[in-house]
């Protein structure tokens, strides 16, 4: 078993801190109870974003891989989100443990994806990664849009889409 990846070593790793750094943090943690990027953010200046991508590329690395074609999303899980939150924020609703939602995501997509859960889902979620192309392909086909497909997702095509859907859906409304 591998021994999980902490969010120290992810900053190290990217540049952000040094490791005597890190160890001024940690101490100061044990001092104070208080989270590690809360800290990195006050005592080396590393910014809101940079902990949170950090944060997100400890989280992939330490959460398990699934292939959503392997593990089949449940219709419960599915109902809780809609196509254009599955598209927009890359997130495949795939059971429920207890009240716990369990979401399926890319690493690139995992901090938004904990934004949206976080903002709009009245229920705790935990996040498993899939690759780009599996995750794709699970969503054109559990939240099939006409036009799209594995090959047509990219960042761009999902902006259109989602704007196109809002439009669709205000034009409805009036």
């Amino acid at each position: 078993m591998k021994k999980p990846l902490r969010l120290g070593e992810v900053l190290i790793e990217q540049g952000m801190l040094t490791e005597s750094q890190v160890d001024a943090i940690l101490r100061e943690q044990r001092e104070t109870n208080r989270p590690f990027g809360v800290i990195a953010e006050s005592l080396c200046s590393i910014s809101t974003e940079a902990i949170e991508d950090a944060w997100a590329c400890q989280y992939a690395q330490n959460t398990r891989t699934i292939d959503p074609f392997v593990e089949i999303p449940r219709t419960e899980a599915k109902e809780m989100i809609t196509t254009r939150q599955a598209w927009q924020f890359r997130c495949l609703p795939m059971s429920l443990e207890g009240e716990t939602l369990v979401i399926a995501t890319t690493p690139k997509h995992l901090r938004r994806a904990l934004k949206f859960a976080t903002s709009v889902l009245c229920r705790p979620a935990y996040f498993v990664m899939a690759t780009e192309n599996r995750l794709a392909a699970a969503l054109t086909e559990h939240y099939p849009i006409g036009g799209m497909g594995t090959s047509t997702v990219t960042g761009d095509t999902i902006n259109r889409l989602v704007t196109k859907m809002r439009l669709d859906r205000l034009r409805e409304s009036a």
